[in-house]
């Protein structure tokens, strides 16, 4: 039943009637009576309360969740304590044949790799920039020779046109320094290129035969055999398998020893051999024109 207020209109109050204290309960409409009971009487307050309950149950639920994990966290932790416990235990029974094992094997893995570096000892530093000099050298014998064969033409057609000390001439033996400046310099990158594919192929070779000794070292179990005997047999395997790749180490090293190859080098000053019969031929006409009194046929001579 509602309350009435001034003026006939209804209060939002409400009365609920408690059977189990036989008393009337008074409070705003939608509050329940287990929260009336409780001195809840406004739905704010009601609404309120009933999150944070809410909220609570959340908190105890997680609460639990998170005693359970550190439980069972807990049952792990000492699962795996006792588990290194008896592990550390029996490693201790063993220890000797163990550091005897651990010994051997560093030691044969310490000289198949001391093997492989004697092996690939010659290719320093030094040997690169060897082969980089050898296949310059060879470059430059074969430019060499093409700018002989390009100066001495160069030269007798400019003498056989009466042009021998022309400004011409002499550009022409500049444009040929210029070219052969850059194919030096082309040259060079090229030779430094091959020097590093090389350095990289010998590195990489290098690599696997070390690789392949570590593998060949980590053979069979890490855990020494239950005896003296056993540890020697276990060890004499390693062995036999690291002299297999050793003792080929030398032949494989010696197949990446390399002598430079140079490709057959192109018409280097061709454009300036073609160029210089043109330019002289048709100066020479030129000239035969002002001779005549015809004038220049053309303003070709720039060059």
């Amino acid at each position: 039943m509602c309350f009435s207020g001034s003026g006939g209109s209804k209060s939002p109050y409400v009365q609920q009637w408690d059977p189990e204290t036989g008393s009337i309960m008074v409070g705003e409409a939608g509050v329940p009576l287990s929260y009336l009971k409780r001195g809840i009487t406004s739905v704010s307050e009601y609404q309120t309360t009933v999150q944070q309950e809410l909220a609570d149950k959340q908190l105890k639920a997680q609460q639990e969740i998170a005693d359970k994990q550190n439980t069972f966290n807990q049952q792990q932790f000492d699962y795996q304590k006792a588990l290194d416990e008896r592990q550390r235990q029996e490693a201790a029974d063993q220890a000797t044949r163990q550091t005897t094992y651990d010994t051997g094997r560093a030691q044969l893995l310490s000289e198949g790799q001391g093997q492989i570096d004697q092996a690939f000892s010659r290719f320093t530093p030094d040997y690169f920039k060897a082969y980089t000099g050898d296949y310059m050298a060879k470059v430059q014998d074969q430019l060499a020779q093409q700018k002989r064969e390009a100066s001495k033409e160069v030269t007798f057609d400019a003498a056989r046109r009466g042009l021998t000390g022309s400004q011409s001439l002499v550009n022409k033996f500049g444009l040929m320094s210029e070219l052969e400046g850059r194919t030096l310099a082309d040259q060079t990158d090229t030779a430094e290129n091959q020097a590093n594919t090389l350095r990289t192929n010998v590195a990489n070779t290098k690599q696997s035969l070390l690789d392949q000794v570590r593998n060949a070292e980590s053979i069979g179990s890490p855990i020494a055999g239950g005896d003296l005997g056993t540890v020697g047999n276990q060890l004499q395997t390693q062995r036999q398998s690291i002299s297999g790749i050793t003792n080929q180490a030398g032949d494989v090293a010696a197949s990446l020893n390399a002598v430079p190859t140079v490709s057959t080098l192109g018409s280097i000053f061709g454009s300036v051999l073609n160029s210089a019969g043109s330019y002289l031929g048709g100066l020479q006409q030129n000239n035969l024109y002002k001779a005549a009194g015809l004038g220049s046929p053309s303003p070709f001579n720039r060059a």
